[in-house]
């Protein structure tokens, strides 16, 4: 429904003086006034009239035979069929003048108007379908009204036609001044919503094309049904693309798929599968009636699919806020984005309900707030999208590096151990490392005293190494050490560290078990040509030390 504009100092008066169809009391409209509100304005017509070629100065002539005894109906909010009115305009100023029929669905449209000093009358047809020769406002129909001289009595019909009139209709009249201005505000913020939605939907499906997880994929749906479903019912879809029947009322029919895709939605975005199973069953009937329902609403009168349609949207909104305030206390904080939109979305909804109320009067662009909300909406959608991938990758990061590391000794594992040799270059030491001992401390005293020298035995190896290289635990009493240089001098002066220092690991153990103590193999990339002979090497000679040492501890 349109609004007000602030009416500041304009270049000339706008006087309205209105004589509705109903009654032979003229009805004067106030200098601060351009609004006749849907009170007792407009008489049903019959069903059967013929609105084809309603131009003629026949139908014309039916009108205003009509108008004699039509029933006057108090508003024409939650009503359908044909209705027409009379409106005389006493303008102050000459020129051109713009006459906006607040109403969301037109089938067909007709203004006729005409003057004692323009008595031919002017027509124009007007509908959602049929705009190309009205100005071009999203969601509303605008007519012409020119006038040639200063103080001319304009009488004007109006003839209107729809499946729905789903909230009063009222009639603005504004100067070229404020309807442009309207229409530059209303058509951007409308525009700007959309596109803003498609978008959003696009780089889901980008990011669904990228990684192919589902919940990006619902997440496109979500928002780009929306899009479509706006720039249907705003009339855009028809202008960019004209179809042979009105899709303004597409808007209402595709809202329950939009609805589907969002439950599924939200089932992905909280993993509602594994952790809520019990919400997980519910989202996904929800989906399923949702389907339902969008199917059937295309084979139904559109009274009772716009009604099912607008009880689908309050209930989805109970849903989503009870949901993001169930996940925010459960501390998950993806929900924190999906509230914020969807209680910004739910204002909207409060607002437009408000617009379209007997109530509030006329409230500012309500169609334009809901997109704008929706956009801001479908944003957070998105938002909350990217903080599920970053959990999802947090998650990664994380089994990657317990994948990688021994649980134990929180040294490098086997896997570790692969990716750090292939990562060899030219000079490198290996020693290979294995724990005497242990099997007779772990019959001895227990295996936790046995696990006690494993942990002594890693801390003390990677302390010792640290600045050499990596310590990895290969196997349950075996380590392998991977020291790189840069250089043969240098691979030589490494591998005389590492024979010390694993010495005085032996040492540093045998004080505190005196059964234990280690066996160890040093070999050199100067003696090999690739790194798995290295290893073997260094593997063989921790055999030979073992077999020679006076008293083998074996592990």
């Amino acid at each position: 429904m349109l609004s007000y504009f602030h009416l500041g100092v304009f270049y000339f008066l706008l006087i309205l003086v209105v004589v509705p169809a109903f009654g032979q009391e003229p009805i004067s409209v106030g200098d601060d006034k351009r609004i006749i509100a849907d009170a007792n304005v407009w008489h049903e017509l019959d069903y059967s009239f013929d609105t084809s070629n309603l131009e003629s100065k026949n139908k014309l002539a039916i009108l205003k035979e009509a108008y004699e005894y039509a029933a006057v109906v108090p508003s024409l909010g939650g009503k359908s069929g044909s209705y027409f009115t009379k409106v005389v305009l006493d303008i102050s100023q000459k020129g051109q003048y713009f006459v906006v029929v607040n109403a969301n669905f037109i089938d067909v449209g007709l203004a006729s108007y005409s003057s004692p000093v323009q008595p031919e009358l002017s027509t124009q047809v007007f509908s959602q379908l049929l705009d190309d020769s009205s100005p071009p406002v999203l969601h509303f129909q605008a007519v012409t009204v020119q006038t040639v001289m200063a103080n001319e009595r304009v009488e004007l019909w109006l003839f209107i036609k729809a499946k729905q009139f789903p909230t009063p209709v009222s009639i603005t009249v504004l100067d070229s001044t404020e309807f442009y201005r309207f229409q530059k505000f209303n058509n951007g913020i409308s525009i700007a919503g959309i596109t803003t939605m498609f978008i959003l939907s696009l780089l889901a499906l980008l990011i669904y094309s990228g990684t192919r997880k589902r919940v990006a994929l619902t997440c496109a749906g979500y928002l780009g049904i929306h899009a479509i479903g706006w720039m249907a019912a705003s009339g855009m879809l028809g202008d960019i693309v004209h179809f042979p029947f009105n899709t303004s009322y597409w808007g209402m029919l595709l809202f329950p798929f939009a609805i589907a895709c969002a439950a599924q939605f939200v089932s992905d975005l909280f993993e509602c599968k594994t952790d809520h199973k019990k919400l997980f069953k519910f989202l996904n009937t929800l989906s399923l009636v949702s389907v339902v329902l969008g199917v059937g609403m295309w084979f139904m009168p559109f009274s009772i699919a716009y009604l099912l349609s607008h009880l689908l949207a309050m209930f989805w909104i109970v849903v989503t806020i009870a949901v993001g305030v169930s996940m925010i206390r459960q501390q998950d904080f993806r929900a924190k984005y999906f509230l914020a939109g969807n209680l910004l979305y739910s204002a909207s909804l409060g607002y437009y309900i408000a617009a379209h109320s007997q109530y509030f009067g006329e409230l500012a662009y309500p169609e334009s707030v809901v997109i704008f909300a929706l956009s801001l909406d479908c944003l957070c959608i998105l938002l909350c999208l990217t903080e599920w991938f970053k959990l999802k990758q947090k998650e990664f990061n994380r089994n990657q590096y317990l994948s990688r590391i021994d649980s134990m000794t929180q040294l490098g594992n086997r896997f570790s151990l692969t990716e750090c040799i292939e990562a060899l270059d030219n000079y490198y030491v290996i020693i290979f490392i294995d724990l005497d001992g242990l099997k007779a401390i772990n019959d001895k005293h227990g295996h936790d005293e046995g696990d006690k020298l494993i942990i002594k035995a890693a801390s003390l190896l990677q302390q010792s190494f640290y600045f050499l290289g990596d310590i990895f635990r290969s196997g349950g009493d075996e380590f392998v050490g991977v020291l790189q240089a840069d250089s043969t001098r240098e691979t030589r002066n490494v591998a005389d560290s590492a024979l010390s220092i694993v010495s005085n690991v032996s040492m540093e153990l045998s004080k505190q078990w005196s059964d234990a103590g280690v066996s160890f193999g040093i070999a050199t990339s100067l003696e090999t040509k690739v790194p798995s002979e290295c290893i073997s090497l260094a593997d063989k000679r921790m055999y030979q030390h073992k077999a020679k040492s006076k008293h083998p501890r074996s592990g």
